[in-house]
């Protein structure tokens, strides 16, 4: 009976999840859906949580073991970026541009001491409205087989970062854990 019980749930949460990728999907530059802009919206359709700033800099202050992917051009990851994230652009899936791969993500977190099981992986780009960082979650879930809750969409996204950090007197004096070097001289 328990088993009966338990192959039931876990057939109802499959069916749940495989709904919500249903209705998710890659998007165009400027095509993130509003409501999931909106500061309150915490988990993506597909499952993966949705980090701000607090989020972030929560995350650095707690020392927590992550990659963070800067899926940015490569001219904009040279004038800064998080400290240590790793230049993984990305664009849409069909893009040939890309420097996110299956392969390439898999890389960078075997070098980050990681593997798929046990990742913890924080996409960003330039902000709320930017769609790499959207997209690149999405297909790391969908496509690739990671676990949603190891794929993390980082909303703000480095320059909303940058510019709480210029406004914040703490933060500015701490911004070296946060930021590039080349980061630190846009301060």
């Amino acid at each position: 009976m328990k088993k009966g019980l338990m192959t039931l749930c876990m057939g109802c949460a499959l069916v749940l999840l495989s709904g919500h990728l249903v209705h998710a999907n890659e998007v165009d530059k400027g095509g993130i859906p509003a409501a999931e802009l909106d500061s309150s919206f915490k988990k993506m359709s597909w499952g993966s949580p949705v980090w701000d700033n607090a989020d972030i800099l929560q995350a650095y202050n707690d020392g927590t073991k992550m990659l963070l992917v800067d899926t940015r051009p490569e001219s904009f990851f040279k004038k800064g970026t998080l400290r240590n994230a790793v230049l993984l652009a990305f664009d849409k899936s069909d893009s040939a541009d890309n420097g996110l791969t299956e392969a390439s993500l898999s890389e960078a977190l075997a070098k980050a001491g990681m593997t798929k099981e046990n990742a913890k992986i924080v996409m960003f780009c330039q902000g709320p409205k930017c769609h790499r960082s959207y997209n690149a979650s999405f297909v790391a879930v969908s496509k690739w087989g990671y676990s949603p809750d190891s794929v993390i969409w980082y909303r703000d996204g480095y320059p909303n970062l940058v510019k709480e950090i210029q406004g914040d007197a703490k933060l500015k004096r701490k911004a070296n854990k946060y930021l590039s070097e080349e980061a630190m001289k846009s301060l």
